[in-house]
């Protein structure tokens, strides 16, 4: 085999013949064997499968795209929770016990302000980390079409009804 197994299974994950096996793994339906090609499959069928993966991979990045400003809200949030609490805790150092000595409550909401700090960065990179799985895996999507000259359109609907997504989608391979 020439190229690493996880490559071309990837033309496995868009075919209609394919054949998965918790125990053997990716299989080709026609052959029963591996995947084991050098740039394309000759037997490869665009059908269901694709249009659900296409369907699949899209809704993915969809929601993490809605979720954006859900992920920079709790930023800000927590941002302004953060500091709040520690300039807080630095005034009241200021002002009320004078000369800048530090007690314990001031101690206190200064911590609780450097707790709530990794809360505020932890969405941005939690946020930055689905967008860039998301944008992988339809960058991967579109290099395997570009191998058999294939383009895909997708027409994405995704209404959520009391918490659960129901989507309705028309792909286009082309």
């Amino acid at each position: 085999m020439n190229k690493n197994l996880l490559e071309l299974s990837r033309h496995c994950k868009i075919c209609q013949n394919l054949d998965f096996d918790i125990s053997y793994g990716t299989r080709c339906g026609l052959t029963n064997e591996r995947p084991d090609f050098e740039i394309r499959c000759g037997k490869i069928d665009f059908g269901d499968k694709a249009e659900n993966y296409i369907t699949e991979i899209s809704v993915e990045k969809e929601l993490v795209n809605k979720a954006r400003f859900n992920y920079i809200g709790t930023f800000i949030m927590f941002l302004i929770i953060s500091l709040t609490f520690i300039v807080g805790g630095a005034l009241l150092t200021n002002k009320i016990f004078g000369f800048g000595i530090f007690h314990t409550a001031t101690l206190v909401l200064m911590g609780i302000g450097l707790l709530a700090l990794p809360k505020a960065f932890g969405a941005l990179k939690t946020y930055r980390a689905k967008k860039e799985v998301a944008d992988q895996k339809i960058k991967i999507l579109n290099d395997t079409l570009n191998k058999y000259g294939k383009k895909y359109e997708i027409d994405l609907e995704i209404n959520e009804i009391h918490g659960v997504n129901e989507i309705k989608s028309n792909v286009r391979i082309y």
